[in-house]
């Protein structure tokens, strides 16, 4: 078969570009031909603070990088490129690519296409998302999820679209390493820091151990959706400047592994979700995760197994699941590490809901 994919490939940075260059390469696999038009410039920079690209990153071979956010143009010759294919893939991410995908799909006449759903609606709500996500939705063929909460809303804003749900593999390939020694215990926050993600819950959490206990830390390693400076003050205004380590700034792939390796446990303290690419990440990394019972999050983990679920926002409960996980490390650590997930899985499913006859 040959699929045309238009969106994020390396070197661009985040999840959905590395996600993306993993099911491509299950694709070319399993024998499919594959060609790429992909983002050069994906946003304006008041929507995407910081560099887009990453320059630790190996470019994705043969990828031609067209696409341009300001440039319909370059929509339209992508679109146009897809007409000899036989399916286009595309993942969706967010409404404000909305007009350059239709534009896309529109040119490439008929072909059919599936889109890879990681965020049905934005986090942060904006007029007309809903629309633009429901008219994208509907020129899809079928659509591919990593989580059934996420299937559900699909479902939703599209009835009757061709799903597969699949659980979600780790976007890069990061070795095992052994848990490091303990005390102190080294908790790690990691990821682009968002009001959604709940980072604030996971610094109260940290004032509630300090209460019982001196032999915790937590680092926080991502890119900061803004200024890093009310984070700065947060942390200093609870008296954590001694146990927290703030590292604002984009995680390059080069450092993930090693990163991981230097910790115990990964918390993500979700307010909401959809699904996560850092909880398979910490699984392939042999980490157990702390999280909040929302979204794709509560099927990833199996809780009291390879991590703790606690209600979003429950400060105590997040603390007291900490302190439940510390003398459990190993123990978490070997049941992340079986948990399994297959980026085949992904690329078969993918093939399931591109026909046009596909069960609905």
């Amino acid at each position: 078969m040959m699929i045309h994919f238009l969106g994020p490939v390396p070197p661009l940075r985040g999840g959905i570009a590395q996600h993306s260059d993993r099911l491509l390469d299950a694709l070319v696999d399993a024998g499919h031909h594959v060609t790429v038009d992909a983002w050069s410039h994906q946003y304006p920079r008041r929507l995407y603070p910081g560099d887009e690209v990453d320059p630790s990153a190996v470019p994705r071979p043969s990828a031609r990088f067209t696409l341009r956010w300001w440039d319909p143009s370059s929509w339209v010759r992508a679109g146009r490129a897809a007409r000899t294919a036989d399916l286009v893939l595309i993942p969706w991410v967010t409404p404000v690519q909305a007009v350059a995908y239709l534009t896309a799909l529109r040119a490439a006449s008929g072909t059919p296409a599936v889109g890879i759903i990681h965020n049905p609606l934005p986090h942060e709500r904006r007029p007309f998302d809903r629309v633009l996500t429901r008219s994208m939705l509907r020129r899809l063929t079928g659509a591919v999820t990593h989580a059934r909460t996420v299937s559900e809303e699909v479902g939703k804003l599209a009835p009757g679209l061709a799903l597969r749900e699949v659980p979600h593999p780790p976007n890069l390939d990061v070795e095992e390493a052994p848990l490091p020694d303990g005390p102190p215990w080294r908790l790690l926050f990691l990821g682009f820091i968002r009001p959604y993600k709940g980072l604030d819950t996971a610094l109260d959490a940290m004032v509630e151990l300090r209460r019982r206990r001196d032999d915790v830390t937590l680092t926080i390693a991502g890119q900061v959706w803004g200024s890093p400076d009310p984070w700065y003050r947060a942390i200093h205004e609870r008296g954590l400047d001694d146990v927290v380590d703030f590292r604002p700034g984009y995680v390059p792939n080069s450092r993930l592994g090693l990163l991981l390796a230097e910790h115990h446990l990964v918390v993500a303290p979700y307010r909401s979700a959809t699904q996560s690419g850092i909880v398979p990440l910490a699984q392939a990394a042999g980490r157990g995760v702390i999280a909040t019972d929302v979204g794709g999050l509560s099927e990833a983990l199996t809780d009291g197994v390879d991590g703790y679920l606690t209600p979003p926002g429950d400060v105590p409960a997040f603390a007291a699941a900490i302190e439940r996980a510390l003398p459990r490390v190993q123990e978490l650590a070997d049941a992340a590490r079986s948990a399994s997930s297959s980026w085949r899985d992904v690329a078969e499913a993918v093939l399931a809901v591109g026909s046009p006859t596909s069960d609905r």
